[in-house]
């Protein structure tokens, strides 16, 4: 039964080999690259994937000056799923992506020569980022109720529904009762006003703008309730790549530092919220300094390891992975 959850881990090699030599960016025309630095001859060029949640730091970095500072010439890139991000990267065609833990450990599984560089976005304990939402009309109250029911999931197997696994069995129903449906975070306002599914698995920015209607339930916010304190997002580049760049490797984390403390200032909360607006196109009114999720580059080595051990007992990977196994030597770590 636990076989059904696997999905898309067996094809993740082959995607980044179909990717390989393709420069088009799934988002389209609306996928434009942003570049950093001054274009000197003197800066090591340096191309970047960034998600549609957590991208803030790698913008801060560029704007800010950062990258510039360490060394690195910039090149942004709007990314997509997780899952597609890293095969960006084992395909050569970027340089570094943003990967979800989950999504790291599944690559490991499959064999995908992967590893995380530093941490991004993670799991706030005390203010609810990410939630199951579900229209005020219907009948789902609690997890209890998802048994049998259509969530939508930015990124099947990518370690997101693991917190509502959780949930499903304190309030016992058998988590693999939930049909997981993959849907981007932008479609997912549409999907459920059109009644297409039943709930959304839904992440800041987006996450807030549901949360901002008054024909919406929460359901729950299972990551803050059972995993606080996991890393969501990660920098991630191919074994070989950091093999050969460990310079720049050291210089993006050093640049990162530095936005990840220009984030968590708090005199600069609606230079933040300003980013997060402009790139997600999201209404900048409906977004506070609540909808920010907390950053740091090093990574919950004891957290992480938590959720990569719920990966094997959930049947998303059937060879367990280690922290050990996708963790560079000279990724930070808390």
């Amino acid at each position: 039964m636990k076989k059904r959850l696997i999905g898309t881990i067996a094809v993740l090699a082959a995607a980044g080999l179909a990717l390989a030599g393709c420069s088009a960016d799934p988002l389209g025309g609306d996928a434009a690259a942003e570049t950093g630095g001054a274009g000197s001859s003197e800066l090591t060029p340096l191309s970047l994937v960034v998600a549609p949640i957590h991208f803030e730091p790698a913008y801060i970095a560029d704007r800010e000056g950062y990258f510039e500072e360490e060394g690195l010439d910039v090149e942004i890139i709007r990314g997509a799923d997780p899952t597609s991000n890293i095969a960006r990267a084992v395909s050569g065609e970027v340089d570094i992506t943003t990967g979800s833990l989950g999504t790291l450990i599944t690559s490991a599984a499959a064999g995908v020569p992967i590893v995380t560089i530093a941490g991004n976005g993670y799991t706030s304990p005390d203010n609810p980022t990410s939630g199951i939402i579900t229209l005020a009309s219907s009948d789902i109250e609690t997890p209890a109720d998802l048994a049998g029911r259509t969530v939508g999931i930015q990124g099947l197997n990518t370690g997101s529904e693991i917190p509502m696994f959780l949930a499903a069995e304190d309030f016992g129903i058998d988590p693999l009762s939930i049909e997981r449906v993959e849907l981007a975070s932008t479609g997912m306002e549409t999907a459920l006003s059109e009644g297409t599914i039943d709930a959304v698995l839904a992440s800041a920015p987006y996450y807030q703008q549901l949360m901002a209607r008054d024909d919406v339930h929460l359901v729950s916010n299972p990551s803050t309730e059972y995993m606080a304190g996991t890393p969501v997002t990660l920098w991630a580049a191919t074994k070989q790549w950091v093999s050969d760049n460990e310079d720049t490797a050291a210089a993006f984390v050093r640049a990162m530092e530095k936005a990840q403390a220009f984030y968590e200032d708090p005199a600069n909360v609606d230079a933040i919220l300003d980013i997060t607006a402009e790139i997600s196109e999201v209404d900048r009114a409906s977004l506070t300094a609540q909808a920010l999720i907390p950053v740091s580059v090093a990574i919950d080595e004891a957290q992480a390891g938590v959720q990569a051990k719920a990966f094997s007992t959930y049947g998303i990977v059937q060879k367990p992975v280690t922290i050990e196994e996708i963790l560079w030597s000279g990724t930070p770590l808390r």
